[in-house]
């Protein structure tokens, strides 16, 4: 009951309210977190644009209230086919309905027959592309006008072409298809000299392999479309490391120009040599470095019925 002359602090009000502050339960007593308590971390804006125009939306970077409002959108079907596609799906998981498929084909042979000079297709090529740009016609006739004027500007490959790489046996097309009906595309790695490969015969004999896959799976009953490469890794050291094939194998043939066609390479028995070369590739393929499995023989075995695996698996040093 004491008053307190102005300018003073009351000893005991203050004491009191110190013990009622103390006293309270825990869930009352709101602490902020640090200002730093977890590293800041950069992360850039990421931009979707509609085929159609329109403004970008950025996802990162924007408010939690419009990162929300966005998530909820389900994006454009021409946005999702233009998005890198997920690597070693098989192309028959984004086939559409026969109605679909039937509008699609038309749909995209209309644009084609719009665009002067484009080389013919058969229906074949045409719902593949379409499958692998999800149904999306627009960006299917793009891609596949990309690949048909591209396919006609290298021209025909004979043997005769490609001589220079084949007489190596480096690379080969195996003479069976495996359990899944896929073809199979040997690489005995140690017979692949960097100093000796003419590249431009290199590039046209992987192009010639891969449509000789196609024509195999085309012949068989079994065949699945999709192609599984092997690479016997015994022996690797540095004057086999080719990055430039390797790059236009895997950037140019399988995702450009004949997309969701490789299932699979199985990198086999893989020395300690590779690893700084498989360290520099990984980042340049980006999400295609999901295709390769390192693994051992058995494995590899065991995708061939008995007497059809690659007789380099079972045969020579080390075997």
């Amino acid at each position: 009951g004491r008053a307190t002359p102005a300018g003073l602090v009351d000893p005991h009000r203050t004491m009191s309210a110190m013990a009622m502050a103390t006293s309270a339960p825990a869930a009352t007593l709101r602490v902020p977190p640090p200002r730093h308590a977890r590293p800041a971390i950069a992360r850039p804006a990421v931009r979707v644009q509609a085929r159609s125009g329109g403004s970008p939306a950025t996802r990162v970077g924007a408010s939690p209230a419009t990162r929300s409002r966005l998530a909820s959108r389900p994006l454009p079907r021409s946005v999702i086919a233009r998005a890198e596609e997920t690597v070693g799906d098989k192309v028959v998981n984004a086939s559409g309905s026969a109605e679909e498929e039937a509008a699609g084909l038309a749909a995209v042979r209309a644009a084609l027959d719009k665009s002067e000079g484009c080389p013919p297709v058969d229906d074949e090529t045409v719902v593949w592309f379409l499958r692998d740009r999800r149904m999306d016609a627009d960006a299917a006739a793009e891609k596949l006008e990309q690949f048909l004027r591209w396919r006609r500007d290298l021209g025909p490959i004979s043997e005769s072409d490609i001589e220079s790489s084949l007489k190596t046996n480096a690379a080969y097309v195996h003479p069976h298809l495996d359990k899944e009906g896929r073809a199979v595309i040997v690489v005995e790695i140690q017979k692949h000299i960097l100093k000796d490969r003419d590249l431009a015969a290199a590039q046209k004999h992987a192009v010639w392999a891969v449509e000789k896959c196609l024509t195999m799976m085309e012949e068989d009953a079994r065949g699945s479309g999709g192609i599984y490469a092997v690479w016997d890794m015994r022996g690797f050291s540095g004057a086999n490391a080719d990055l430039d094939l390797a790059k236009f194998c895997i950037l140019d043939v399988f995702r450009k120009y004949y997309p969701k066609r490789l299932e699979q390479v199985a990198a086999v028995d893989s020395p300690w040599a590779f690893k700084p070369i498989w360290a520099i590739l990984k980042p340049i393929i980006g999400k295609y470095s999901s295709v390769v499995k390192f693994c051992k023989v058995q494995d590899v075995l065991d995708n061939f019925n008995e007497g059809e695996a690659p007789a380099c698996l079972t045969q020579g040093e080390g075997r």
